[in-house]
């Protein structure tokens, strides 16, 4: 009995711990050239209802995200290796070069892309309300 106990309660631990990362591997395969990893994600106990996410991201040349915005989030993009070009909604461009980071305030609509021939990573921090999506795609 005790096996079946345990047996049953693995089950329901595997079921729940999917249905948790099911939205952020299909944000990870979803984009052909780029995968990201999320090495942090915890509570700021000084500041109650708000957490700080930190993920490593690798792009391939030419890979890009789609336009989106990060509900109530700061976002922090520091590029150890390549280049980076950032769009703003309203045409503003920014490249970040390695060595370099780049502040998104919350709620702005942008985007980020390899525009060039040669991989990129980058270290992304996000500090957001923990009752926020990561990200929302404008116009969906």
């Amino acid at each position: 009995m005790k096996r079946y106990v345990i047996g049953i309660a693995l089950v329901l631990l595997g079921a729940c711990v999917g249905i948790m990362l099911a939205p952020m591997l299909s944000a990870q395969q979803g984009t052909k050239g780029y995968s990201t990893t999320m090495i942090e994600r915890t509570d700021l106990q000084n500041i109650p209802g708000q957490e700080v996410l930190v993920f490593t991201s690798e792009w391939a040349p030419g890979a890009a995200l789609p336009m989106h915005v990060h509900p109530n989030g700061h976002e922090f993009v520091y590029v150890i290796e390549g280049e980076q070009t950032f769009h703003f909604q309203g045409g503003r461009v920014k490249t970040v070069k390695a060595g370099e980071v780049i502040y998104t305030p919350p709620d702005t609509p942008h985007f980020g892309e390899n525009a060039t021939s040669t991989s990129s990573r980058v270290v992304v921090f996000r500090i957001k309300d923990k009752a926020e999506p990561i990200s929302v795609e404008v116009g969906k």
